[in-house]
């Protein structure tokens, strides 16, 4: 199903969404909950993390019909990449269920809502930590061996 559109495939074009809403929400989501002026928004934010969640499904699914793919074709497996990025929809799951806790104990008061400020904070941490572990592993392995034998162009620096 998520496999390919028009001929490309779909793991991609929608990884982009995981790696820029994920730690975007991580963050709304932890401000929203710390802020008291603002949790009558949480209720917006429990359904932008629960798109991020869906997104995040889509992207690991779609990385797996990749990786499939590219196993047929002889081509090297991301492996550490597939590894930990099927860790994202987990993580995505986590920052929603502390958004809906969030949600109902800042509804109910009392010592639940500095609880839910520190879970969704730990939830934050770790969807943000996640998604870079992740991007840099399968950045590495799309490009790492490509950009190996070759300099930058003339008159260009290094980062080395």
């Amino acid at each position: 199903m998520f496999d390919v559109i028009s001929g490309l495939p779909v793991h991609p074009l929608v990884v982009h969404a995981v790696v820029v809403l994920l730690p975007l929400m991580a963050v709304v989501t932890v401000l929203v909950t710390a802020r008291a002026p603002w949790r009558g928004a949480l209720r917006w934010v429990v359904v932008a993390d629960a798109l991020v969640l869906v997104s995040a499904v889509v992207a690991d699914q779609s990385g797996e019909a990749l990786q499939g793919r590219l196993s047929q074709a002889g081509e090297k497996v991301a492996e550490e990449h597939g590894e930990l990025g099927g860790s994202i929809p987990v993580v995505a799951l986590v920052l929603l269920l502390t958004a809906v806790l969030a949600w109902f104990a800042t509804r109910k008061g009392g010592v639940l809502v500095p609880v839910s400020i520190v879970a969704v904070s730990l939830a934050a941490i770790a969807s943000i930590g996640l998604v870079v572990a992740v991007g840099h592993s399968g950045a590495k392995a799309s490009w790492e061996q490509k950009i190996a034998g070759t300099h930058a162009p003339v008159g260009e620096a290094e980062d080395d």
